[in-house]
């Protein structure tokens, strides 16, 4: 299992993939950063609520950039109309039917990553929970509000992974 948040302390990105430590020291400012490591953790490499903030509501999703993928959309959708516009919509039709199938290769083959609500600490190489469902917006709104009146607090709200 690899870990991938952000130094309480200093902000900076870290990665952790050491699940016998409790804890270590942030190679940039050198606080203490205590992560919660449960046995599920340990003994199955399966998340069951994060280490880093002790949240126990995580989301998974396809480990994909999304800029990139839209902009693989945004070129397929550019090729399709250029074909239009020269009249060509068989082969339009061709090209964006060739981005769909590439599409469903990447969504088959790309694994798979969990991630905190509230932290946004990052899980891969991990082994699948049953118990973890994909992004859910009203979730992620009750750790990081679009109103900020609200009050809530989310450390990284800043930060929302790469």
């Amino acid at each position: 299992m690899k870990i991938q948040f952000l130094c309480p302390h200093c902000k900076h990105e870290l990665e952790f993939d050491d699940l016998s430590q409790e804890e270590s020291p942030c190679p940039l400012c050198g606080e203490t950063i205590r992560l919660r490591i449960t046995e599920r953790m340990r003994q199955n490499n399966m998340v069951d609520r994060c280490a880093c903030c002790d949240c126990n509501t995580v989301y998974v999703q396809k480990d994909f950039n999304r800029t990139i993928g839209v902009s693989i959309f945004m070129a397929g959708a550019l090729l399709f109309l250029l074909c239009a516009w020269k009249n060509r919509l068989v082969e339009g039709t061709l090209v964006w039917a060739a981005f769909v199938v590439a599409d469903a290769l990447l969504f088959k083959f790309l694994p798979d990553v969990t991630i905190c609500y509230k932290c946004y600490a990052q899980y891969r190489q991990v082994t699948p929970n049953p118990d973890n469902q994909p992004f859910e917006l009203g979730l992620a709104e009750k750790y990081d509000p679009l109103d900020k009146r609200a009050n809530a607090e989310n450390p990284a709200a800043e930060w929302k992974g790469h």
